[in-house]
């Protein structure tokens, strides 16, 4: 563990700082997106899952978004009426069905998102190879931590296990 110094605990308190108007403006962002494509910002999030894990099924959207799997086919309805997505039989097990995005609407669904892109890509360049370990690190170690609190705090209800 490093020795606390001011000016280590200076440069801390603007990572927690810069992190907490990162993430608010993220989610800021991120709701933004979901209303210009007319979706609220539950769907958006699903839409941006099958993405990310697609295609799936709903039960394992359901566990990624921990929601009940009601609210999750209601989202579904929602996003295939709205033709962001797909359900398809699995070829592997017919009684299976499989999320898929629309290809056409999930660039859509991106494409406002780009300019976004291009400003991180423009961010990271100024970092050298090392320091973009540690900031991968660093955020693959924040997700991890995230969802492991996500999940803490699902098992006990949001309170305290401490």
């Amino acid at each position: 563990m490093m020795v606390s110094t001011p000016g280590r605990d200076a440069v801390l308190r603007d990572v927690h700082e810069g992190l907490r108007s990162f993430t608010a403006y993220a989610v800021l962002l991120s709701h933004a997106v979901a209303e210009r494509l007319g979706l609220s910002a539950t769907d958006s999030r699903c839409v941006d899952l099958l993405d990310r894990h697609g295609p799936i099924t709903a039960g394992r959207l359901a566990e990624l978004t921990g929601l009940t799997t009601g609210a999750v086919t209601g989202i579904v309805d929602r996003l295939e009426r709205a033709h962001f997505v797909r359900r398809e039989k699995d070829p592997a097990d017919r009684r299976r069905v499989i999320l898929r995005l629309v290809p056409e609407r999930e660039s859509e669904a991106f494409a406002d998102l780009a300019p976004m892109t291009g400003r991180v890509d423009e961010i990271l360049a100024r970092y050298d190879d090392r320091e973009l370990a540690a900031i991968a690190d660093f955020l693959r170690r924040s997700g991890t931590g995230t969802a492991e609190e996500i999940a803490r705090l699902r098992e006990g209800n949001g309170k305290s296990t401490t």
